[in-house]
């Protein structure tokens, strides 16, 4: 929301009580022993006997305040402050009035005016309501100027945030197209595929080349992948899919990591779920990221397990489990923020290169989908990462229903 400014317009340097009044009286006199009184503390008045000498002398003077007599000749002071405020919103009235009815005084603050005198006043009541004015308007100047440097601020910030999600998007497509490249030209070494190279060591360092390559190809889609998140480029291609295929191929690309750690892989998925209607490359992209750090995480020879369920509510489970270190309740808010790395004495040894993006990635494409991701852990117990899916997001038959509904 745009902040408004101080009445004038021109908000007042802190450092000073002096402000512009614009005194509204049609007694002459009157009017004249107010001006001088406020003149002396330094105070810029102007005078106006009526609405229309009013709104033209707050035209050329732009008062912060008006002093209004409730009863004038042929009007009423409330009218003309409601035509001053009609020009000047944030114009601080305070209203002069014979009559200390307080009905008369609560219809007048109920229609913004700041304060009210009771005539006759003394000169230090007027100096003291104005000053209470006067560092009104100050206060309000500071908090214009405050708004506005933190707009700007804010503005600044969002600019920044595009250009770097602008940039991990164009950097981590540039990048993965090079080292998708060098993994290539490794295999074509490892497999010496023009001719034997003539010593096992390079074939060796190709595999080596190939490896850490892989390695950090995959760092550089997961940024160009988070660019696309954080910038709301991410498209969704609905299809409709068996969630066993998908799950086994999500599987199916963590195989050679599981058999090399002679993991146990305990999977289950129930086979009253219907055909799934949604976008079936995320789906895999999901599991992917929850079964890459499952695998990570997990000591030789330890286990996991990966369910589908349907609740009695229609609605999809997906939960992969890991009995390997576990994490503490304020290392989980690490680990699922971009980049973020758990580090502690059960995570030495894992591959230092890895960017710390499974689990924010997998939460973003889950949110995309429309469902939720939560994760609880306990050190020396393993994590549980689950995933949820309201009917109506994943199922046709739901969407049907509630359409019909």
């Amino acid at each position: 929301m745009q902040q408004e400014a101080p009445a004038s317009g021109l908000p007042l340097a802190n450092s000073s009580k002096r402000v512009r009044v614009l005194v509204i009286d049609d007694e002459v006199s009157a009017a004249e022993g107010v001006q001088d009184i406020l003149e002396l503390e330094g105070h810029i008045v102007g005078i106006a006997h009526d609405q229309q000498s009013a709104l033209q002398a707050a035209q050329m003077m732009a008062p912060d305040l008006a002093l209004v007599d409730l009863r004038l000749k042929d009007e009423w002071g409330l009218d003309v402050i409601g035509a001053l405020h009609k020009q000047y919103p944030n114009l601080l009235c305070i209203v002069q009035t014979g009559n200390s009815d307080s009905s008369v005084v609560i219809a007048a603050l109920r229609q913004g005016v700041y304060d009210y005198l009771v005539k006759p006043f003394q000169p230090d009541q007027l100096l003291k309501v104005t000053e209470r004015a006067a560092e009104k308007l100050r206060l309000e100047a500071e908090r214009y100027e405050m708004l506005q440097e933190l707009g700007k601020a804010k503005e600044q910030a969002e600019m920044a945030s595009k250009s770097k999600t602008e940039f991990l998007t164009r950097m981590g497509g540039e990048f993965g197209q090079h080292f998708a490249t060098l993994v290539q030209l490794a295999d074509t070494m490892e497999k010496q595929q023009f001719g034997p190279i003539g010593n096992e060591q390079y074939t060796t360092c190709a595999r080596g080349i190939a490896s850490g390559c892989t390695r950090m190809l995959r760092n550089m889609q997961q940024i160009g992948e988070l660019g696309h998140l954080e910038a709301g480029t991410k498209q969704i291609n609905v299809s409709d899919f068996v969630l066993a295929e998908i799950v086994q191929s999500a599987i199916a690309s963590h195989q050679a990591e599981i058999d090399t750690k002679q993991l146990v892989l305990e999977l289950s998925v129930d086979q009253a779920i219907p055909t799934v209607q949604s976008d079936p490359t995320h789906f895999i992209a999901i599991l992917d990221h929850l079964i890459s750090n499952a695998t990570k995480f997990s000591q030789p020879g330890g286990r996991i397990s990966i369910s589908a369920t349907m609740d009695e509510k229609s609605d999809l489970w997906l939960q992969v489990n890991d009995h390997g270190p576990g994490m503490a309740d304020n290392e989980i808010s690490v680990a699922m923020a971009p980049f973020g790395r758990v580090s502690n004495e059960n995570t030495t040894g894992l591959d230092p290169f890895c960017a710390g993006l499974g689990l924010p990635l997998a939460t973003r494409l889950t949110h995309l989908l429309g469902g939720k991701l939560g994760i609880k852990s306990a050190v020396g117990s393993g994590t549980s990462a689950r995933v949820f899916f309201p009917k109506d997001k994943v199922f046709e038959f739901a969407k049907m229903r509630s359409s019909v509904l």
